[in-house]
């Protein structure tokens, strides 16, 4: 059974396993597609420059440990790939949603996962999210665990035990972009301003950028679609 996985097998895995369950019209993927999902620049952390042929050896390696396979496709000449994170780990749809985040994104609260694995499977309230995250805690070889509160934060976060030995998960500090203005959000209240829900503004913005980023993404993978399918009629026809 797989126990950990590098850096850019997480990246892979977690992009097979996004793609898979948000736009299934796109999946089984190529290559060129599983590039582009990696190196996008919404839901992503870090942010990577990954080369074609970087990918294709770690699609190599996560077939080896049967992770992912080949797919044929009718009349198409592009290899495919999709994942088998289902067979390998048990991971339901919501279970999936929610490690494909963890595996993209790293470390994150019970709302950013909840907000950002419901584009993937719907998770409709946070009852619904503990249940999954319990679900895959309390396995025989738990894929996930919460994290210490760090100084200052005040919402503990979750992250998936799949870290080979000698990495572990990254420590976030309250005053994190992204991450300070989710904490300060979720602690404004009141009808008044004030910094808390200034950041709680920030946040509603920084999410509808990266939702924009993520429809862009999709629209350049559907054109590489085209342009894949266009060139094999090309040849057909030749």
């Amino acid at each position: 059974m797989v126990e950990s996985l590098s850096l850019l097998q997480r990246r892979v895995l977690g992009v097979l396993i996004e793609k898979a369950l948000a736009q299934p019209a796109y999946y089984p993927m190529t290559l060129n597609a599983i590039v582009a999902a990696c190196n996008q620049k919404s839901n992503r952390d870090p942010e990577m420059e990954l080369a074609e042929e970087t990918v294709f050896d770690t699609l190599e390696e996560l077939r080896q440990m049967g992770l992912v396979v080949r797919a044929s496709t009718s009349g198409g000449r592009t290899d495919r790939y999709r994942h088998l994170a289902h067979e390998a780990f048990g991971w339901d749809g919501r279970q999936r949603a929610v490690m494909a985040e963890l595996l993209l994104r790293g470390p994150q609260t019970p709302a950013e996962l909840r907000t950002r694995a419901s584009r993937m499977s719907p998770i409709d309230s946070q009852d619904e999210l503990t249940a999954v995250l319990t679900a895959l805690e309390t396995r025989d070889s738990p894929h996930v665990r919460a994290l210490p509160r760090q100084p200052g934060q005040s919402a503990i976060r979750w992250t998936h035990l799949l870290y080979p030995p000698g990495e572990s998960p990254p420590v976030i500090a309250a005053g994190d972009g992204a991450h300070s203005s989710v904490v300060g959000g979720s602690g404004a209240s009141g009808a008044g301003g004030g910094p808390g829900a200034a950041r709680g503004g920030d946040t509603a913005l920084r999410e509808e950028i990266d939702a924009l980023r993520g429809e862009v993404s999709s629209l350049r993978e559907a054109l590489a679609e085209l342009r894949e399918r266009y060139e094999q009629l090309e040849r057909m026809l030749r």
